[in-house]
């Protein structure tokens, strides 16, 4: 008896395939966002953990110098508030002068003094890094007053010097210019110049910058929180300027110093609060605050109102370095005030002892 085989035919209607198209597109659009997402906070976190370290490495190389020493922040154009290279910065020795001994005579009246030398004191001039924004004090004094403009290379002149202003705490009433008469009385000085670059700059990831437009430094609180500008204001912050940040000998916080594009204006501040960092996109870079971030449109509003940028902090006392997320839906009275609401999480890792 013969038994005839049937041959059946396996397959899927079309009923059948339209629905399972229809989950693949539902789930690519609950899940591809959420995977997106994934991949921006992991670039946040690879250049978090690249610029923390080599603040760390700053800190490590300032601890017993006798010259402090920190990183400076370079912004990539002289219009830009996106940073996305760093390089190790040093303070040079005190400079003296060029003879031995050497020493210069103060004259002047009003808010202003000249410093005067002859024989080569300051011979070398703009040659040994003397600039404008420099330091200088005389004698015994402790008081730093800051050089008004760059010496010329010659074996005789004067430059002009002024009180520094607000960031020092430097005003006529407490602090005595230094002594001048006549005949002229001959004083010994100091030069306290600005940071130079050492080594090579390291360079953030791709789609990721320091936004030097929100990033500053000082207590969680409007009035005192500082931008890096180069008035004394400290409210607006310049940009195209270079941001160094020296420790000292102890690794500890010391001094911020902010010098625009063209480097002629200087303005030394020193360090009150912690310094914060902010890690986000360039091309939120410099963005105001804005009630529909978080939307359709992800490039709308400023980089620490979203979950993908992060917050770094220096501590002041012992200059250790903390990252955090920015606190979602900051709120404040202005954009200043929500700016420190979501620092609430950085600040609190910081007084934890960080991660």
């Amino acid at each position: 008896m013969l038994l005839r085989c049937s041959h059946i035919r396996r397959g899927m209607t079309l009923v059948e395939l339209m629905v399972v198209v229809a989950i693949i597109g539902l789930l690519a659009v609950a899940v591809l966002p959420a995977l997106s997402s994934t991949a921006e906070i992991r670039r946040g976190r690879e250049a978090v953990r690249m610029v923390t370290s080599f603040i760390a490495k700053s800190q490590s190389r300032a601890i017993g110098r006798r010259e402090w020493s920190g990183f400076q922040v370079v912004p990539s154009g002289s219009a830009s508030f996106a940073a996305v290279d760093l390089v190790l910065a040093d303070v040079p020795p005190v400079y003296r002068g060029d003879t031995v001994p050497a020493v210069v005579t103060v004259a002047g009246s009003g808010t202003t003094r000249q410093a005067s030398w002859t024989g080569g004191v300051l011979q070398s001039g703009s040659s040994i890094g003397v600039r404008a924004g420099d330091l200088i004090r005389f004698g015994d004094e402790a008081h730093w007053f800051e050089l008004a403009a760059t010496p010329a290379a010659s074996a005789s002149g004067s430059v002009t010097f002024l009180f520094r202003g607000r960031d020092a705490g430097h005003e006529p009433g407490n602090t005595p210019w230094p002594p001048s008469g006549v005949p002229a009385i001959p004083l010994s000085f100091e030069i306290l110049r600005q940071p130079t670059t050492s080594g090579s700059p390291i360079s953030l990831p791709a789609g990721r910058a320091i936004d030097l437009f929100w990033s500053g430094f000082g207590p969680a609180t409007a009035a005192l929180y500082g931008r890096f500008d180069v008035t004394s204001s400290g409210t607006t912050p310049t940009a195209g300027a270079t941001t160094s940040v020296l420790f000292d000998a102890a690794g500890r916080l010391r001094q911020i110093v902010v010098q625009n594009a063209t480097a002629t204006t200087t303005r030394r501040v020193t360090a009150t609060g912690p310094v914060f960092l902010l890690i986000g996109r360039p091309d939120r870079v410099g963005q105001p605050y804005s009630p529909n971030a978080g939307g359709n449109d992800d490039t709308v509003g400023a980089n620490w109102q979203y979950p993908d940028s992060f917050w770094i902090a220096i501590d002041l006392s012992t200059g250790a370095v903390t990252s955090a997320e920015c606190k979602p839906n900051a709120v404040g009275a202005n954009d200043t005030e929500k700016l420190l609401d979501s620092q609430e999480w950085i600040r609190q890792a910081s007084l934890a002892g960080g991660r």
